[in-house]
């Protein structure tokens, strides 16, 4: 079991072992912090939030995710070509609520309709008699192609493939302001290939 301690409050991650995905264990926030409210709005934990389109509005919880980005590499470590310029990226696996947006999703899946946006977002939550929401992470994935969605008790789990990642994190210092941003912007198409999905 894993821990994060944020402004004194502890929030531990389970592992969700996905089925159908050999050896694939995913940080999910348990039950006791999950959202109170209606199942298709709040984030009580404050941290994680997922925006698709127009199927979350604004966003929805988010329990848990998987993406991984990965550069193809030869044999030969003492040779320049040992890394070489293709991209490869993993589906991006997201676990959900139970909810309304399940068909949505299942009609999405079914239709091949093209995802143009999937934002991930890591809040930090003041609460000094209002709620202010500030990113310390925005994951945005783009030009996505659902694979498969997958009810398992109450959760979904949603697999899809993408076109291009980009990634801001934003740094604080002790008194709250930001002290420094980090840009990733990442292409995994290739005109040649198609897809670059391992």
């Amino acid at each position: 079991m894993h821990s994060s301690q944020h402004y004194s409050k502890q929030v531990d991650y389970d592992l969700l072992e996905v089925p159908g995905l050999d050896n694939l264990q995913i940080a999910v926030i348990p039950a006791m912090h999950r959202s109170e409210e209606n199942e298709d709005t709040g984030v009580r934990t404050c941290e994680w939030a997922i925006q698709m389109d127009f199927l979350f509005i604004p966003y929805i919880e988010l329990y848990g995710w998987y993406a991984e980005s990965e550069r193809e590499n030869g044999t030969d470590v003492a040779n320049g070509l040992f890394t070489s310029s293709s991209l490869k990226h993993s589906e991006l696996v997201v676990v959900l609520p139970g909810g309304k947006h399940l068909a949505n999703l299942e009609n999405k899946l079914a239709s091949g309709q093209f995802i143009s946006e999937v934002i991930i977002t890591r809040w930090i939550k003041f609460d000094l008699g209002f709620i202010t929401k500030i990113p310390i992470q925005i994951n945005t994935f783009k030009g996505c192609f659902l694979t498969a969605v997958q009810q398992y008790m109450d959760y979904i789990i949603v697999r899809m493939r993408i076109n291009k990642k980009e990634v801001i994190c934003t740094a604080f210092d002790q008194d709250g302001f930001p002290s420094g941003v980090g840009m990733l912007d990442m292409s995994f198409v290739s005109t040649d290939l198609g897809w670059s999905i391992f």
